[in-house]
């Protein structure tokens, strides 16, 4: 992407994708009751009472895949190896991170086997006949402490992808990542690397979460989301200013939303 855009060299376009506007309220990932708890598990959080349910993708995964193939080809080119971690956020609300972020998790435990822990930091994303998970405060506590981790992951259904939901969405949560001495992402990284391959946080935006900026600077690879013909050049450059003041440089731009410009009638008439 060019200047113009208000994007420098070092901000390159990744790739696209493509979904039509009902997609964006899509959630893949839902944190459910675990209906086969094992209290004597060793597979990391098989003895949680909270498991993650993922949608069916029979019929979206064949078309995602090329994009994603794209999209994880340019991050390798670009770093040389693969990243062990990766934090996605965007401008403003709305833009699709969790969109994003969900299938390009679920894209690496199938395609390449990864054992992948995907960290939201904002959301509940449970069910309503969810078991209640642990507070925001009990999680900040856990998180400054690196103890009883464990509790906050979930399987899911598919092998190698597992889920760990913060819930941490208020100011009054900010300031474990502010503060360096408590290092809160470094324990957050430190506990994944052991377990994990490739840790993908799906972070809140910037300029409504501005730490999230300061979240970025422990983590390999910072990718920013963008919606296609939606996301303002005004707010991406406030964006881009608030990574440069924190001494973040983001590594790429993913355009998501991008709609095919042939009507959907003429695609059905084409089977």
């Amino acid at each position: 992407m060019s200047k113009t855009n208000g994007l420098g060299s070092t901000e390159r376009l990744l790739g696209i994708v493509r979904n039509g506007g009902n997609g964006q309220n899509q959630r893949l990932f839902r944190i459910v009751r675990n209906e086969t708890v094992d209290p004597e598990a060793t597979e990391l959080g098989r003895d949680n009472e909270r498991f993650c349910e993922v949608l069916s993708l029979d019929r979206i995964l064949p078309r995602l895949k090329q994009q994603f193939d794209a999209i994880w080809s340019n991050i390798l080119l670009t770093r040389g190896k693969a990243p062990y971690s990766v934090l996605m956020t965007s401008a403003s609300n709305g833009e699709g991170v969790t969109y994003v972020s969900e299938r390009l998790s679920l894209y690496l435990a199938q395609t390449y086997g990864h054992k992948v822990l995907y960290v939201n930091v904002a959301d509940s994303m449970a069910a309503p006949e969810a078991p209640a998970g642990p507070s925001p405060e009990e999680v900040i506590e856990r998180l400054t402490t690196g103890q009883d981790l464990d509790s906050l992951v979930v399987a899911s259904g598919v092998p190698g992808l597992f889920v760990m939901s913060l819930n941490l969405s208020g100011g009054q949560h900010a300031l474990p990542w502010l503060l360096p001495e408590r290092n809160v992402m470094e324990t957050l990284l430190a506990y994944a690397r052991e377990r994990c391959d490739i840790v993908i946080i799906d972070a809140q935006s910037v300029l409504t979460a501005p730490w999230t900026a300061t979240m970025a600077k422990s983590v390999d690879v910072n990718l920013l989301v963008c919606r296609f013909a939606i996301t303002r050049r005004e707010v991406l450059n406030a964006l881009l200013e608030a990574f440069k003041s924190a001494g973040v440089t983001p590594q790429g731009v993913i355009l998501n939303a991008r709609r095919y410009s042939v009507p959907q009638s003429l695609y059905k008439l084409l089977k």
